[in-house]
């Protein structure tokens, strides 16, 4: 059975707590992008506030305008201000029924 597991592991993903997805519109041309940010190793320390920052850059794939995201976060990592230039934050189900429309555009 540990063959099994270990197969398993390559094929499905890890819950990870140090992961969080970030959703995203551009304002340009209104393509949705999810990006994930690994919190244990993508965020600067911010001695000023004793938290830690993400600057992060992102790029849709229709209309390609570079977006720059500036995320804070306190000492226990949750975010406490965000701004993105270029975008908007979106939820997850605003991205995932834009993702869902967006196919079944193609398949008509």
């Amino acid at each position: 059975m540990s063959i099994l597991n270990t197969l398993k592991s390559f094929f499905t993903s890890p819950s990870n707590s140090n992961a969080l997805m970030l959703y995203v519109k551009c304002k340009r041309c209104g393509t949705p992008l999810a990006v994930r940010v690994n919190l244990a190793n993508d965020l600067n320390a911010d001695y000023d506030s004793g938290g830690y920052v993400l600057y992060k850059e992102m790029m849709d794939s229709k209309c390609f305008t570079l977006m720059r995201a500036e995320i804070r976060f306190d000492a226990a990592r949750r975010i406490v201000e965000q701004k993105i230039d270029k975008g908007e934050f979106i939820t997850r189900e605003e991205y995932e029924a834009m993702v869902d429309e967006g196919r079944k555009t193609k398949d008509e």
